[in-house]
């Protein structure tokens, strides 16, 4: 079970200068189709904390956001703020609100994410999450509402999205790919899978399927991905197996411009995607992490 003490900043356990732990926002407005990810990782040994916000609004980068602060984190997760970027848990593992305050663009937030999953733990499923990745992990899904202010317009927020929590340490070079996929079908249907390939070829497979009202713990994936030129993914078929025998299969289309991320300074790109998709005649949204 995951409890207020998981929600709060873990204690440093490795010297790595990439040790990090960090909260992650996703959401989508059908009625807009506006797209948003947001993400504020603490980086303990270097004594430092970077914040950020992309949105995308019918498949173009509409907005970008950055901050840094230098020196220890200014807060635990309960209340973290950088810059016009600030985080605040209202209950643990149920309710966070995230707002932005940006008035050099006109752009503002004041947004709720509301779980309608449980908070889902990556060691509950047959394989472990590598430690190059992170040395540990969970995933929810929510109903996402508020206002979005961006470069003046305002946006009544009314959606889906996902939030996680991570912390260990990413080996960037010993790792080959990692493949983060998200969808979210309203609050019937969505799904969390982390398909890791490391260097020696070894693959792993971590997160959820949440259908019926439940959580359902995922033992096998098969994924079929379409590449650009670039390397970003540009389409996907997804066959998901949990436990219990059941399968989902999931149909995913590039629905916007990647945004290509450089997590390091080394050759490591993380491309993000958002992405139209099909699952058991049902229409969805989410986003593709191809690194």
């Amino acid at each position: 079970m995951i409890t207020d003490l998981d929600e709060r900043v873990h204690p440093v356990e490795h010297d790595s200068e990439h040790w990090s732990d960090s909260l992650y926002f996703n959401a989508w407005d059908p009625a807009s189709n506006v797209f948003l990810l947001t993400r504020i990782a603490v980086l303990a040994n270097q004594s430092r904390v970077t914040a950020g916000v992309l949105a995308w609004r019918d498949g173009a980068p509409t907005y970008g956001y950055g901050r840094e602060h230098e020196g220890p984190a200014p807060g635990d997760w309960d209340v973290m703020q950088i810059g016009g970027l600030s985080y605040r848990m209202e209950q643990a593992c149920q309710r966070w609100l995230v707002q932005l305050d940006d008035p050099d663009t006109d752009s503002r937030a004041y947004l709720t994410w509301n779980g309608f999953t449980g908070c889902f733990p990556y060691d509950r499923n047959p394989t472990t999450l590598p430690k190059a990745v992170a040395w540990g992990h969970y995933e929810q899904t929510c109903r996402v509402t508020g206002d979005l202010v961006v470069r003046g317009e305002r946006i009544p927020f009314d959606g889906v999205g996902q939030r996680d929590h991570s912390w260990g340490f990413r080996d960037w070079a010993g790792l080959r790919e990692w493949h983060w996929v998200t969808g979210f079908f309203g609050t019937e249907v969505s799904f969390n899978v982390f398909h890791v390939v490391q260097p020696d070829g070894t693959i792993t497979v971590n997160g959820f399927v949440h259908a019926d009202g439940e959580d359902h713990t995922i033992v096998a994936v098969t994924r079929d991905t379409d590449e650009t030129g670039t390397g970003a993914p540009q389409a996907y078929h997804l066959d998901i197996d949990v436990e219990g025998g059941r399968r989902f299969s999931v149909d995913g289309m590039s629905a916007g411009q990647e945004v290509p991320v450089r997590p390091h300074a080394g050759d490591t790109v993380v491309h993000e995607v958002p992405m139209r998709l099909r699952c058991d005649g049902r229409d969805g949204f989410g986003i593709y992490e191809l690194l």
